[in-house]
């Protein structure tokens, strides 16, 4: 569907075409000489400029957050790793991986050597603390995701022998999963205790490439090269992360030699960044959706109708344009197009009629106000809410931006103090028993992605599919649990995007995986 550029949607274009022309006058002034990111001879120090600092602290099972999760993969290793493009596993702390005949007993042999950052060695008594932590943890988010593990055993100091309570398909997608990574037995378990310091967490003991020595809120976030890392030693000595929400600024700053890697370049800056001499940027390919959380909780948004008119009133295809630059595809299922994804269900095309006649079946057909927190500095979150706000009005609901620090919206959607706010989920492991256990169970944190929404049919399924083994049962299982969500529209659901970075042409093997993951273990600074 194309826009047209009648009614609300000219209005919407107006505003946005002003914001994005701001954007690009101001990328294109930047024309400073580079300054490397470390001299010929002294320390290897890669500069990077993140939009947003880590919510959650650094224990992997623990996070919750995407910054958190970033560093969080530098510092631990798993098991096993997902591979380059998002779709299968691969050797991580383990080098083998054996199942018994029946499913239920798996072995996994570790590689010779291994330490941690101090130097101390790790051994399978550290994998067991983890994962009994991630699995069992009270402070664990992602305790769901091993709910069919049974045992962890530490057979001897090289072997893990993971029993289950029955077959489980998803197992190794989930042991290559963030927050699986291995911490020294004491620290793993010292960070379920109740009087545990959350700030002990910012100073880091894995097996990753680098390792943290600790950070206050606020502050740059250091990492040092993990002299004892299984794979060699690191390119870099240092990599030194500094958190500015705007994205225009984080442009200059990359443009003006100031930093040398920076995430979430406006779609609208990448050409132009391109056509820059000692800048690159992309958009790498990965499963991301963009959506808008609503608070089931809350009336009117507690009535279906209402949520499903307000998806029908989106414009999805004149968000990507206008927004994205084309850089997306329209969301057809609360699941992003990797394993399982259904493409034949319909999605909420946009139909202004239908979006009215639902409306005035529901509990708003009155009318009312709703909030929408966006968070500083993120141009496309706000874009959208400008886009929405002159749509939504066309069925009597008015829109109140209320542009906030990210910690603050994070702070408010994680306690329900909210009505509606952008987001975006990215799938860190290729099975989709991650999302729909995050995103789509109900009854318990983190609330089906703190959209408070709760359907024990649904939660009924979602167990069923994560047991099935039969690849064929998988998708019908998965295809009805996306069909049941989608009908329930907790979120209104936009669009599948990619991952856009830029960085100094001198920086060499940055990269961004199938899962938004970045790794800075295989990155250099050349002269």
């Amino acid at each position: 569907m194309f826009l047209r550029k009648t009614g609300w949607q000219a209005m919407a274009v107006a505003t946005i075409a002003a914001l994005l022309l701001s954007a690009c006058t101001q990328t294109g002034s930047g024309t400073g000489s580079p300054t490397p990111g470390a001299s010929s001879t002294g320390p290897k120090v890669l500069r990077m400029a993140r939009q947003a600092e880590p919510f959650s602290p650094f224990v992997p099972w623990q996070i919750d957050d995407n910054p958190a999760l970033f560093i969080s993969v530098q510092v631990y290793d798993t098991l096993l790793r997902t591979t380059k493009d998002g779709t299968n596993v691969e050797a991580g702390l383990a080098t083998k991986w054996t199942p018994s005949a029946d499913g239920l007993t798996w072995t996994f042999t570790l590689r010779d050597g291994l330490k941690f950052s101090d130097g101390s060695a790790m051994t399978s008594s550290d994998v067991k603390a983890s994962l009994d932590m991630a699995r069992g943890g009270e402070k664990s988010a992602w305790k769901d995701s091993y709910v069919a593990i049974k045992d962890v055993t530490a057979t001897d100091p090289k072997t893990v022998t993971i029993t289950l309570k029955q077959p489980y398909a998803p197992l190794l997608s989930v042991l290559a999963m963030f927050s699986g990574g291995i911490l020294p037995a004491d620290m793993a378990k010292a960070t379920d205790t109740k009087d545990y310091d959350n700030s002990l967490a910012w100073k880091t003991k894995g097996t990753g490439a680098y390792y943290s020595e600790g950070w206050k809120k606020g502050d740059p976030i250091i990492l040092k090269r993990n002299p004892n890392y299984w794979k060699g030693t690191p390119a870099l000595d240092e990599v030194r992360i500094e958190y500015i929400p705007d994205d225009n600024t984080r442009v200059l700053k990359l443009q003006g030699g100031e930093t040398d890697v920076v995430d979430f370049v406006p779609f609208s800056q990448i050409a132009a960044l391109n056509t820059q001499q000692g800048v690159k940027a992309q958009t790498f390919a990965i499963q991301q959706t963009e959506f808008i959380i609503l608070n089931t909780s809350k009336p009117p948004l507690n009535d279906v109708k209402v949520r499903q008119a307000l998806n029908y009133a989106t414009d999805k295809d004149a968000i990507i344009k206008n927004v994205h630059f084309g850089q997306a595809t329209v969301m057809n299922s609360p699941i992003p197009q990797g394993t399982y994804y259904d493409k034949s269900l319909p999605g909420y095309p946009y139909d202004m009629e239908k979006a009215k006649a639902l409306m005035a079946q529901s509990s708003g057909a009155a009318g009312f106000k709703i909030d929408m927190q966006v968070r500083s500095g993120n141009t496309n979150f706000a874009n959208i809410a400008v886009i929405v706000k002159e749509a939504w009005a066309k069925l009597g609901v008015t829109v109140d931006i209320q542009t906030l620090d990210t910690a603050v919206v994070r702070t408010n959607y994680r306690a329900g103090d909210y009505m509606t706010t952008p987001a975006a989920w990215t799938n860190d492991m290729n099975d989709p028993t991650e999302i729909v256990n995050y995103a789509m169970r109900g009854g318990a944190s983190p609330f089906a992605y703190w959209t408070r929404y709760n359907n024990p049919d649904l939660n009924s399924k979602i167990d069923k599919a994560d047991l099935e083994q039969d690849a064929t049962k998988r998708q019908a299982d998965y295809s009805e649990i996306q069909k049941i969500y989608l009908d329930a529209a907790p979120l209104v659901f936009i669009a599948y995007l990619g991952a856009s970075a830029g960085w100094r042409s001198n920086i060499e093997g940055f990269y961004i995986d199938g899962l938004s993951y970045y790794r800075f273990e295989d990155v250099k600074i050349n002269k």
